[in-house]
C-alpha cells in the first residue's frame, strides 16, 4: 500500500487544498496532506474547525482515481470515522461517535471529520477525507487526547489505519456505526434547524444515506438528513 505524504505549516484548510491541487496528485496512490495549523479550517453544512496551532492532528486523504456511487460514499464515510474511533480508542482514549461528523469524549467534541467528493458523469472519482483531532490542547468547551501525545508521531499511523480500514470495508459497517453512537437509543433532546424548537427522541437507525432516523416516546418516527436537527444534549 503506497501512500504519499505532504506537510505544510500553515494552511487555509486541507480539504480546500487538495481540492485545489487535484491534478497534481497522484492518481495511482493514496496522498495524505496534513498541516500544523489551519486559519480557514472546514466542518460539515459550513461549520468552522477552530485548532491550537501545533496541537492538533490537521489531515485530508484524498483516494486514487476510482468509480463510486452516493451511498458507497457514505460508507466511506462511516467507515474512517469508525477507524479514527478505533485508533484513539487504541491509545485509552474513551470517545463515541456522534452523527454525522464528529467524535465525542464523553459530551465534549474531540474531532471532526468531513467528507468530500469530486464528482464526474454521476460518480465520484476521487475522495476526500478531511479530519481534525484535538491532540495536545483544545479551544475552550472541546477534548482533547492529552499533553503526553504528539502530533506529528500520529500523521503517518492514523494515515495507514484509514486507508488500511476502507481498503478492507465490511459488511458490517452501517451497523457497527450506529452501536458506535453515543446518542445510540438513548432520550436526547434535538433541535430543529428550521423551526428552532426542542424535541426529545432517541436515535433508532442509520440509512445507507447517511440519514438518521429518530424515535419519539410516542413511537412516531422521523427521519432526518445533515442540517436538519441539532444534538443539544442527553434527556
Amino acid at each position: 500500500m503506497k501512500i504519499k505524504y505532504q506537510h505544510i505549516k500553515q494552511i487555509d484548510s486541507t480539504n480546500s487544498f487538495a481540492k485545489r491541487e487535484l491534478s497534481k496528485l497522484s492518481k495511482e496512490c493514496w496522498t495524505a496532506i496534513s498541516a500544523d495549523t489551519q486559519l480557514m479550517g472546514r466542518g460539515q453544512s459550513g461549520s468552522v474547525w477552530i485548532d491550537n496551532p501545533g496541537d492538533s492532528l490537521l489531515m485530508t486523504i484524498i483516494s486514487p482515481v476510482v468509480k463510486l456511487s452516493s451511498d458507497e460514499i457514505m460508507k466511506i464515510h462511516m467507515t474512517s470515522s469508525l477507524a479514527i474511533k478505533d485508533f484513539l480508542s487504541n491509545r485509552k482514549v474513551n470517545v463515541k461517535l456522534k452523527w454525522p461528523n464528529d467524535i465525542y469524549m464523553g459530551t465534549q467534541k474531540i474531532a471532526g471529520i468531513l467528507s468530500e467528493a469530486n464528482w464526474k458523469a454521476g460518480f465520484c472519482n476521487r475522495f476526500f477525507l478531511g479530519f481534525g483531532i484535538n491532540v495536545r490542547s483544545a479551544p475552550f468547551g472541546s477534548a482533547f487526547m492529552g499533553h503526553n501525545f504528539d502530533p506529528i508521531s500520529l500523521r503517518k499511523p492514523i494515515a495507514i489505519k484509514i486507508i488500511t480500514q476502507l481498503n478492507s470495508l465490511n459488511l458490517n459497517t452501517l451497523s457497527e456505526y450506529e452501536q458506535s453512537l453515543f446518542h445510540w437509543n438513548i432520550k436526547c433532546v434535538w433541535q430543529d434547524i428550521v423551526t428552532q424548537r426542542f424535541f426529545e427522541a432517541k436515535t433508532t437507525a442509520i440509512f445507507q444515506d447517511g440519514r438518521m432516523q429518530l424515535t419519539f416516546q410516542s413511537g412516531e418516527k422521523r427521519i432526518v438528513a445533515n442540517g436538519e436537527v441539532k444534538w443539544i444534549s442527553l434527556s
